[in-house]
């Protein structure tokens, strides 16, 4: 055996024996609420089709353990279940009531100390996914450093850098204290209170509420963390200086550590990695560390991180640390991932997706198609599984629509009639893939997905569905079951990539070239299905992205707001990444169609897109936005349906309307660029238009107003040319090349507007969950004022109007705020201004008005981008005829236009047909 290799065997072997002489304790009583499922718990889900838990197990078998002893509490019964079906020597403790991890580990202290058992305690939570590399490199530390206590550490991610705790280490490697970002908080609210009571002598509840606000945006940890200075903070006037120098003192003394008290600079510096909750104990430290564990807290809650604070500070009988505790840094936080959320969960699906070997190129190839036989079959087999109707189908139907039977009736009716479209055309022995694509709305949050806003949307049971074929060449090949309004489509993915060699998406879609070849085919449905396989091919220029055929049905309104060309692009972008086996995750997906639009003219986000991929069955998905994340899905209000109604005036993006559109995504980004120079205090911390809130600068809300007057109500392109500086020339030269020039613009009214958006939206997540939803139904109506263009007269005619933004107005806001009022001061808040975004039509504000006069509506407004197209009105179920009634009576009928009020159902997201 050569030398390199007995070196390399040596830490396996030491590992071993210490894998031999340890026991597993796994903490798996967790509810996992932000998962979504109350009848799984967050263990049991599954991890590249492996329950996350049984995974874990596996990992540490492999590297020799064979003693686990697992924590359950919530859901017990079926995480015991899945766990013995594999593992039947598991040992078991039942966590009840759940008080925190560091109770967990209590309970896991006995049981051991009751089993007689005296080795090492390697402890891991359930809900991670783990290499075996972590688990070597773990040992590897724990041997190196003959550590009492070891624990792994990663450096922070952009994903982890607010949920893992930092771990704070000493110049002598002693890890002292793993601070969660609500410890980090306190420090710096402390900090800053000391700083201030030094400079002022006294401060008032609402100085400190802002305090609290900048350092610690969360509401729901405030009260956790924060909760006594919170209580002084509701005082009107000023605060007695003791009460919060106490305070301030008491979290100070929280960092002293062996009598050295860490200040908020020092810790930046020393806690360099975090806390991905991987730890292995000697016998005496593992029961002295949790020993010392209390619940001397507002939760009453145990914490195991407080372990490493307990046993770093024990001193032995000649006053040296008891305990070595040591952390062990790796540089692969993909290493050992957990999750907490179904957004976190995909992460490590798409992760491990890009791990597997590729059977043929570095992205995608050009084998066969990895599908499985329920979701890749000839057409003929598709139609005889329709007509035989087994089992399958009716599950598949379910779990899509739900238990809706008039409306699986329908949906085969599309899949056949687009499958034998397809039959006629290709032929009813091609292989193919089916996928549907459905329309969605946006309950709140318009016009901010590009901005680093938070969208809240659920999927509609108006679909695209999409049958696709391999084809052995480029080109791609569309029909339409409705051929006399859809013409067939054909082009060459090589021929219209070939003629520039573009490195950049922008770049490309702006060239002469293709801008001449829209403006040929204008209105052309051909050019979405363009928009999802160029993106694709351009974002891979080292695959050769294989054609397809493809046969297309849909019933989702067109030109109606509910996002009817997104459908497409969605459903184009998932057949062809299917079928050249493409692995791309949630976010670079959702990316490639956002950016993919961009080919046909608009310059919107990809929250249509994320939408139609990401919804989920009676659920609504509150998204948010660069980065692309699931912040959280809730149910829908039960008692209530989401209704649309469209008013047949047509918002057509790839006709003259796109440059209204651009030329406020131009205010959008001018107008910022424009607050920014104007205001250089802010410059270098708003990167996005969400960064502007009171929250999270830390000022009052009139601030905000202060720094708006700054920006002009109306300005024209000269003014932006004129008053910005030269390091803006290419962002003013790329906002202007989108649209035509308007009279003018207005950046001040489409600024409060986003900012204003942006706090709705995430307003909108409480109110909904708390049912709270006449609340909701209020920041409906005033976000669609932001998009109003009229109101009815003394003679019941609509007149042209615009939202007020003047200095005059935003005077009179700051006034009221300073008022005392309490209801001048509640209708001066930022989320209560609409702002002037401007998109609605005269027919649309009508039917706003008299949706929202019916009893038991909660709210309407404008559904999708806007300039036409279709209301979403929130109404109590026994109201949805009477909404009905009363748009047929005073809309559709004076007009002599057809009726066409939808009640929506909500579906899941977009995916292949499977049964």
């Amino acid at each position: 055996m050569a030398k390199s290799q007995v070196q390399a065997d040596q830490p396996a072997v030491a590992n071993s024996q210490i894998a031999r002489d340890t026991v597993v304790v796994v903490l798996a009583a967790g509810k996992g609420t932000r998962m979504g499922r109350n009848d799984l718990g967050k263990v049991c889900f599954d991890i590249d089709a492996v329950p996350a838990i049984n995974r874990q197990i596996r990992v540490f078998q492999a590297r020799g353990f064979s003693r686990f002893l697992l924590v359950v509490g919530a859901r017990a019964e079926k995480v015991m279940e899945t766990v013995t079906r594999e593992f039947p020597g598991v040992f078991y403790v039942h966590q009840e009531p759940q008080l925190g991890t560091g109770h967990a580990a209590k309970l896991a202290a006995e049981a051991l100390d009751a089993f007689g058992f005296r080795g090492n305690v390697l402890v891991t939570m359930g809900d991670k996914y783990l290499e075996p590399t972590a688990i070597d490199a773990l040992l590897g530390g724990f041997i190196k450093q003959q550590a009492d206590m070891a624990l792994l550490v990663v450096p922070p991610s952009r994903a982890t850098q607010d949920s893992m705790g930092r771990v704070l280490i000493n110049g002598d490697g002693q890890a002292l204290a793993i601070l969660e970002r609500t410890d980090r908080a306190r420090l710096e609210i402390a900090e800053a209170l000391d700083e201030m009571l030094a400079t002022r002598g006294r401060l008032t509840g609402a100085t400190v509420r802002q305090l609290i606000d900048a350092h610690l945006p969360d509401r729901k940890r405030q009260a956790r963390a924060v909760g006594p200075l919170l209580e002084l903070a509701e005082c009107e006037g000023p605060i007695d200086a003791e009460k919060l120098a106490a305070i301030s003192r008491q979290w100070r003394d929280w960092f002293e550590v062996d009598g050295k008290r860490y200040g908020v600079r020092q810790i930046r510096r020393l806690s360099k990695y975090t806390n991905p909750s991987l730890y292995l104990f000697r016998d005496e430290a593992f029961s002295e560390g949790v020993r010392r564990l209390d619940n001397d807290n507002a939760q009453g809650e145990y914490y195991l991180t407080d372990v490493v604070r307990h046993l770093a500070q024990a001193k032995g009988p000649d006053g040296r640390p008891r305990f070595r505790v040591r952390a062990v840094p790796v540089e692969h936080p993909e290493w050992i991932q957990g999750f907490n959320s179904p957004d976190e969960l995909l992460a490590i699906q798409d992760y491990l997706r890009r791990k597997k070997p590729a059977a043929g190129q570095a992205a995608g190839t050009a084998a066969r198609p990895q599908l499985k036989p329920n979701q890749y079959a000839t057409v003929q087999q598709w139609l005889q599984k329709i007509q035989q109707g087994r089992g399958s189908i009716g599950r598949w139907l379910r779990r899509i629509y739900g238990d809706h039977a008039d409306l699986h009736e329908a949906k085969l009716r599309d899949l056949a009639r687009a499958l034998e479209c397809y039959g006629r055309r290709f032929g009813f022995e091609e292989k193919v893939a089916i996928v549907r694509a459905p329309g969605r709305v946006n309950l709140m949050g318009r016009h901010v997905d590009h901005r680093g806003g938070t969208t809240n949307f659920l999927a509609i049971d108006r679909e695209t569905v999409a049958v696709a074929g391999l084809r052995q060449d480029d080109r791609v090949v569309a029909v339409n079951v409705e051929p006399a309004r859809f013409k067939p489509v054909e082009f060459s993915i090589g021929e219209v990539m070939g003629r520039f060699a573009f490195s950049d998406w922008l770049n490309f879609i702006e060239s002469p070239w293709v801008k001449d070849m829209l403006r040929n085919a204008v209105g052309n449905w051909g050019n979405y299905l363009k928009a999802a396989v160029l993106r694709l091919q351009h974002r891979y220029p080292e695959v050769k992205v294989q054609g397809i055929n493809l046969a297309v049905s849909g019933n989702v309104p067109m030109a109606a707001g509910l996002s009817s060309s997104s459908t497409l692009v969605v459903a184009a972008l998932q057949a062809a990444i299917a079928l050249n086996n493409f692995e791309l995750t949630s976010q670079q997906f959702v990316d490639l169609c956002g950016e993919g639009e961009w080919f046909v003219g608009s310059r919107g986000g990809a929250g249509d897109h994320a939408a139609i991929y990401l919804g989920q069955r009676n659920k609504i998905a509150h998204v948010g936005y660069l980065p692309f994340r699931v912040e959280k899905t809730l149910d829908a209000p039960r008692d209530y349906q989401v209704v649309i109604a469209n008013s047949h005036i047509r918002a057509a993006k790839s006709a003259g309307s796109k440059h209204q559109f651009n030329a406020r995504i131009a205010d959008y980004n001018l107008g910022l660029a424009l607050l920014k120079q104007r205001c250089p205090e802010i410059a270098g911390v708003v990167e996005y238009l969400r960064d502007i809130d009171p929250e999270k600068l830390g000022c009052p809300t009139s601030t905000i107003y202060r720094w708006l007057l700054k920006v002009p109500a109306v300005m024209r392109r000269k003014d932006f040319q004129t008053v910005l500086s030269r390091e803006h020339r290419d962002l003013v030269a790329a906002s202007f090349a989108s649209h035509d020039e308007p009279a003018v613009y207005h950046p001040r009214g489409v600024l409060l507007f986003g900012i204003a958006e942006i706090l709705r939206s995430r307003l909108a997540v409480g109110l909904l969950e708390s049912g709270r939803i006449e609340e909701f139904g209020q920041l409906m109506r005033i976000s669609h004022d932001g998009d109003r263009v009229s109101r009815p007269g003394m003679d019941g005619n609509y007149r042209p109007v615009e939202e007020d933004t003047s200095d005059a107005h935003l005077n009179r806001l700051i006034e009221d705020l300073a008022s005392e009022d309490p209801q001048r001061v509640l209708d001066a808040q930022l989320y209560r201004q609409p702002g002037s975004y401007a998109c609605s039509t005269p027919e649309i504000d009508r039917m706003v008005d008299i949706a929202s006069r019916v009893p038991g509506v909660a709210g309407a407004q404008i559904a999708g981008a806007g300039l036409g197209g279709c209301i979403m009105i929130l109404a109590r179920k026994e109201a949805v005829q009477r909404v009905r009634r009363a748009l047929v009576r005073d809309y559709y009928k004076p007009a002599g236009l057809k009726p066409a009020v939808l009640a929506c159902t909500a579906v899941e997201g977009a995916g292949l047909v499977e049964f």
